[in-house]
C-alpha cells in the first residue's frame, strides 16, 4: 500500500466510542492507461481480526503534501477514529499524482479517473466494499458530478458550498457575466507547480505542468451557456443521481442556490442544511453560529455505509438558519438568528408584491404611467465585494449610482425565506445591458444592510442557450430571481430594492456608456416569499468539537484574505478602481511555503467598453536544499468587441529564472 508516515491514537473525548487508533499511509493507484495517482490514506487500526471498514474519498487538484497538508489532518481525523477509512487523491497532473494537467476543472479524465479509484478503494483490503464521496466546494462539485455517473461502489456522498449549474452559478460566469477573483489567479500559478513531493524540475514537468495552457484562456473562450458547461451540470439531468445526498451550504456563500433546487429536484434521500456562514465548514464558518456537522456526518455515513440505524432520516430533512436581521457589519462574528427545520418549498410561503414608485418609494399598490431614467455608471457596487457572499459593511454608498425604492417605515417584522423574484420593465439604452438588483434593509439610522442580490445578463432574458442583442430604445421585460436568503426586517426598519446596471468588480462591465428607462407600473416588481410565523422544530445540533492539527507543520504569519481591499476613484478621468490584495505562509518540517496574490480591477465612466482586470500570483517554497519560486501575471483588457489576454509563467531555482512562457489570445465578446 504505501509507506508508512504517521501514527495516530484516538481522541476519546469528543465523540461515542469505539474511537479508532489509526496510521497513515502514502500509496499509489494505477489507472487503466498507466498513470499512477497519488493517494493518502487514513486507516483505523482494526479492533479485531478481519475488520473491515468503508472507504470516504476525496479528490482534488489543491496538492494534498504541501497547500492542503495542513488543511486535510483536521478532517480526516475525525472520521477515521470512528471508523473509516479515508482515501485522499491528488487530481492527475496536479500534486504528487503523476500525468499531464487536465484541459479544464472536473474534465472526462479526473471524472473517469475518479469513477476508477471508487471501484479500486471498494476492493481494497480492509474495504467494506463501499464507498462515500464527499467535500467542500471542488469536492462537493466533482462528488455531485461522478454520482451522475453511478458508479456501482459508491453509496452516497456529501456536497458542501457546491453548485448544480456550471455555467450560471460557478465562479467563472456569476449569474451569466464574466467574473474573476482569486481563485482564477491562485489556481492558474499552483497549476504550473512541480510535483509536491520532490519537486522536480525536468523536461516531463514542463511538459506536462509548465507548459499547460492555463485555464483562464479555457475559460474565456466559453462564454456561452451550452454542452460545455451542462455535461456536469446536476439542474439539467437530475434523473442521473440515484444514490442518497447530503447537502451543506452558506448563506454567504455563492453556491447556495443548488441546496434548495437539489432538494426539490432529487429522487433519492437527501439531507440539507443551510447555515448564516460563507465559503467554509459549518464548525469555524464565519459567521457563526456554528456547529459540529463532522459528527452528523458520521450518522449518514454510518447509515449507509455501516447498515446502522442512526435516526437521521427520521429528522426533517431540511434545516435553515433563519437570520432575523442586523446591522451591517464586514467584520460579523456571530449572526443574530435561529434554526429550525422546514422543507422545501415551504408550503405556507405568502408572496408579498411590491412595485417600484415614484418619490423613490416601493408600495403594495401599482402607479401607472411612470418613468425613472438610470445613468450607467460602470464602477460602482463595490460595497458588495467580490460574489454574493461574505459579510459586508454599510452598502449604502452604492445607492449612488442605482435607483432606490424603499417601503413604508414597518410596523410589524417581515420574515422572508426562498428566492426572492424581480420582474423590470425597461427600455434599453444599448445592445447590452446588465443588471444588478439588491434588496437591503434601510435602519432608523439610515445604515443599510445587504440581503441579497443577482445580476442579470440582459441578453439571456429569453434563453441562456441562445442569447439575443436588445434593440436600444425598445421596450423589454427582464425577469430573475434573486439569490436564496433568509431575513427578518424588523419594525421601524423599510425593505429597499436598489437598481443599477453595474455590479463592480463582481461582474465584468457591459461595454456601452447608456441611459436606460425604467417603466413604474404591474410590470416592475418584487416578489418577497414571506413566511408566516409556525411553531417549528429545531435541530439539536452539537457545538463545534475541537480540530486535531498537524504536529510537524505550522501557520507563519502573514496578512490573511484579504490583507488589504482599496477602492480608488480618479474623478478626472471618472476611473474606478478596486484593489485587492492577500497572502499566507506556513511550514512543513523543513519546508516553507509563502503565498502572496494581488489583483486590480479598472474601469472608465466615460469608456466601460475599456476595462481591465490585473492579476498577480507569486509562490515562494523553500526546501532545504534549494528555493522554488513561481510567478504569474494575468492581464485582461477589453474593447467594444474583444478580450485581449495576456498570461506569463515565470519559474525561478535558487533566484535564477529558467523558464518563463507566455500565451496571449484576442477572444471576440460574445454577449458580455
Amino acid at each position: 500500500m504505501g509507506i508508512l508516515l504517521l501514527m495516530g491514537r484516538a481522541d476519546r473525548t469528543h465523540a461515542e466510542a469505539p474511537l479508532y487508533d489509526y496510521r497513515i499511509e502514502q500509496g499509489w493507484m494505477t489507472m487503466s492507461d498507466g498513470i499512477r495517482l497519488s493517494v493518502t490514506y487514513y486507516l483505523p487500526v482494526p479492533r479485531y481480526p478481519d475488520e473491515k471498514f468503508p472507504a470516504l474519498l476525496e479528490i482534488l487538484p489543491y496538492r494534498k503534501d504541501d497547500m492542503f497538508y495542513l488543511r486535510d489532518h483536521p478532517l480526516y481525523s475525525y472520521f477515521v477514529q470512528r471508523g473509516y477509512g479515508m482515501v485522499k487523491v491528488d487530481v492527475r497532473g496536479t500534486g504528487s499524482s503523476e500525468g499531464s494537467l487536465p484541459l479544464k476543472e472536473y474534465s472526462d479524465r479526473e471524472l473517469d479517473d475518479a469513477v476508477e479509484v471508487i471501484e479500486h478503494a471498494s476492493k481494497l483490503k480492509w474495504s467494506n466494499g463501499r464507498v462515500g464521496m464527499w467535500g467542500i466546494s471542488w469536492g462537493g462539485f466533482n462528488a455531485i458530478q461522478v454520482a451522475m455517473r453511478q458508479p456501482p461502489a459508491l453509496k452516497a456522498i456529501l456536497a458542501v458550498d457546491a453548485s448544480d449549474d456550471l455555467y450560471h452559478d460557478d465562479i467563472h460566469y456569476l449569474d451569466g457575466i464574466l467574473h474573476f477573483d482569486e481563485y482564477q489567479v491562485s489556481i492558474d500559478l499552483d497549476n504550473g507547480l512541480p510535483d509536491s513531493l520532490e519537486y522536480r524540475i525536468d523536461d516531463e514537468y514542463f511538459r506536462n505542468r509548465f507548459d499547460r495552457e492555463p485555464w483562464l484562456l479555457t475559460y474565456m473562450r466559453k462564454q456561452l451557456d451550452g454542452p460545455f458547461w451542462r455535461k456536469g451540470s446536476f439542474r439539467f439531468q437530475p434523473e442521473k443521481i440515484k444514490v442518497p445526498v447530503y447537502l451543506i451550504g452558506g448563506l454567504l456563500d455563492y453556491y447556495r442556490d443548488s441546496v434548495p433546487r437539489m432538494l426539490e429536484s432529487l429522487r433519492a434521500p437527501v439531507k440539507a442544511e443551510i447555515g448564516p456562514w460563507n465559503h467554509a465548514w459549518p464548525d469555524n464558518g464565519v459567521p457563526g453560529p456554528n456547529y459540529e456537522w463532522r459528527a452528523n456526518l458520521v450518522r449518514w455515513w454510518d447509515h449507509w455505509l455501516k447498515d446502522r440505524d442512526t435516526g437521521i432520516l427520521d429528522e426533517p430533512r431540511f434545516a435553515v438558519f433563519i437570520r432575523e436581521g442586523h446591522r451591517p457589519d464586514a467584520n460579523l462574528k456571530h449572526t443574530p438568528g435561529h434554526w429550525r427545520y422546514e422543507d422545501w418549498p415551504v408550503r405556507r410561503t405568502r408572496w408579498k408584491t411590491f412595485y417600484p414608485a415614484e418619490k423613490k418609494q416601493l408600495m403594495t399598490n401599482v402607479q401607472r404611467g411612470m418613468v425613472e431614467r438610470l445613468i450607467y455608471q460602470p464602477g460602482r457596487g463595490t460595497e458588495a465585494g467580490l460574489w454574493w457572499g461574505d459579510p459586508t459593511g454599510d452598502v449604502r454608498n452604492d445607492s449612488k449610482g442605482a435607483l432606490i425604492f424603499d417601503s413604508p417605515v414597518l410596523s410589524e417584522s417581515v420574515e422572508i425565506l426562498g428566492f426572492p423574484h424581480v420582474q423590470l420593465e425597461a427600455t434599453p439604452g444599448s445592445s447590452q445591458v446588465n443588471w444588478s438588483v439588491r434588496l437591503e434593509d434601510v435602519h432608523p439610522d439610515d445604515t443599510v444592510s445587504l440581503v441579497t442580490g443577482a445580476n442579470l445578463n440582459g441578453s439571456q432574458r429569453e434563453s441562456r442557450l441562445s442569447p439575443t442583442a436588445l434593440t436600444p430604445g425598445k421596450g423589454t421585460c427582464f425577469s430573475l430571481d434573486l439569490h436564496f436568503t433568509t431575513w427578518t426586517f424588523q419594525p421601524g426598519h423599510q425593505i429597499r430594492l436598489s437598481i443599477s446596471n453595474a455590479q463592480f468588480p463582481m461582474s465584468w462591465p457591459s461595454p456601452h456608456p447608456m441611459t436606460t428607462a425604467l417603466h413604474l407600473g404591474e410590470r416592475s416588481l418584487v416578489k418577497l416569499p414571506v413566511i408566516p410565523f409556525e411553531l417549528r422544530k429545531a435541530p439539536a445540533f452539537p457545538p463545534p468539537a475541537p480540530r486535531e492539527e498537524r504536529t510537524n507543520a505550522r501557520w507563519m504569519e502573514a496578512g490573511g484574505w484579504p490583507e488589504t481591499v482599496q477602492t480608488v476613484f480618479d474623478p478626472l478621468s471618472l476611473a474606478t478602481s478596486w484593489i485587492w490584495q492577500g497572502s499566507e505562509a506556513f511550514e512543513i518540517l523543513d519546508r516553507q511555503y509563502l503565498l502572496k496574490l494581488r489583483m486590480t480591477f479598472l474601469t472608465h465612466g466615460a469608456n466601460p467598453a475599456d476595462s481591465r482586470f490585473f492579476g498577480e500570483g507569486d509562490r515562494l517554497i523553500r526546501l532545504p536544499d534549494r528555493e522554488i519560486r513561481m510567478q504569474t501575471r494575468s492581464t485582461i483588457r477589453s474593447e467594444p468587441g474583444f478580450f485581449n489576454v495576456h498570461f506569463t509563467r515565470q519559474l525561478s531555482l535558487n533566484g535564477r529564472m529558467v523558464r518563463k512562457k507566455t500565451w496571449q489570445d484576442r477572444i471576440p465578446r460574445r454577449f458580455q
